[in-house]
């Protein structure tokens, strides 16, 4: 099962949603349900029996149709309620981890017509989505709140680590000595709050309309991380031929376990374990970039005919002028803007 999937379903009944008013109310009622979201063509071969309504869907109907004893059938869109009192019959021969009946009907349906299907149980006023092989219990709001707030805790004390590791690797790309643990561990730093954004992300699907407090926080601890770690990567990375995009896209692909372990960065940063002791000089991008008006495709331009931030804080003005795009005024700013990040960062200035 795919995130995107698993987003899909949740966002559907989510706090706030027709379908998750439905299923709050059937909890209520206490008569456990069985909803089915498919359309005909999907759901019709493995009903035995029960009403074909073909009525609107609304919160009210699809509660007071769960009060019997079978499953009520909702089309994809959640427009129309197809199906009351219908009697599922799913092949028996589908493995259920699932004791009761209703919910090893729903397992094994959802296998079979691989949709959403929705068990509620009487007793333990739970509600169950199954869809293909995947199981989930949804959560109360109130317990979701409270583990997204952890999380946000600790996806700000990660973004003041970033901050000092970034204010500390400053100073030593001006001084020409980078070491490439230092690298890693920005790196690390930088795909631990990315990983888990993404988990907050999944928690604020579910959360629906609670979640919005909680992700306005999220926007502001994640704002500019995404950003530096490319930076980070076009300073650092070996192999400049490669796209900086697919090197981020296999450093996020790596397990947590792996993001902790210095040699599997720097190995997808393009280095070999003989290197991994000698310091490497940075190319410039991310310092660059915090000069006030300097466009990206003129770093890049920097970088490439300069090669590191050194040549670039060497060169004199004269020199910058002869790259494309740089005339006299912006040589100027380029050189001062320098000037003042040395100023700040050597002498033990703040990250910004």
């Amino acid at each position: 099962m795919t995130r995107d999937e698993y987003r899909r379903i949740l966002e559907r009944t989510a706090p706030g949603t027709p379908l998750r008013e439905a299923l709050d109310r059937v909890v209520q009622l206490g008569t456990g349900g069985l909803v089915v979201i498919a359309d005909r063509e999907v759901v019709a071969p493995i009903i035995a029996a029960g009403f074909e309504l073909n009525s609107p869907f609304t919160p009210q109907s699809l509660a007071e149709l769960c009060k019997m004893d079978r499953a009520v059938v909702v089309d994809e869109g959640l427009k129309t309620i197809l199906y009351a009192n219908a009697h599922l019959v799913p092949d028996p021969n589908i493995p259920s981890a699932e004791t009761g009946t209703r919910h090893r009907v729903a397992e094994q349906t959802a296998k079979q017509i691989e949709r959403p299907v929705i068990a509620i149980s009487e007793e333990r006023k739970k509600i169950t989505i199954y869809y293909k092989s995947w199981r989930y219990e949804l959560k109360d709001p109130l317990a979701l709140s409270s583990q997204a707030s952890q999380a946000l805790l600790i996806l700000d004390r990660y973004r003041r680590e970033l901050h000092e590791l970034l204010t500390e690797l400053a100073p030593m790309e001006f001084e020409r000595k980078v070491p490439l643990d230092h690298v890693a561990m920005v790196v690390q730093k930088a795909v631990q709050m990315i990983h888990l954004e993404e988990e907050l992300k999944d928690l604020f699907v579910e959360l629906g309309k609670e979640g919005k407090l909680l992700k306005h926080q999220l926007r502001g601890l994640m704002r500019g991380v995404r950003e530096t770690l490319k930076l980070v990567v076009l300073d650092f990375r070996k192999a400049q031929d490669r796209p900086v995009e697919e090197v981020i896209g296999e450093i996020l692909a790596l397990d947590p376990e792996e993001v902790l372990v210095p040699e599997v960065i720097l190995k997808t940063l393009g280095y070999s374990e003989d290197e991994l002791e000698s310091p490497v000089p940075s190319r410039g991008f991310r310092l660059l970039s915090k000069i006030p008006r300097l466009p990206p495709s003129i770093i890049e331009r920097l970088v490439e005919e300069l090669g590191s931030l050194d040549q670039i804080e060497r060169a004199n003005r004269r020199q910058l002028q002869r790259i494309k795009g740089i005339a006299e005024t912006r040589a100027r700013a380029i050189k001062s803007g320098l000037a003042r990040l040395r100023n700040r960062y050597i002498s033990g200035g703040l990250e910004r």
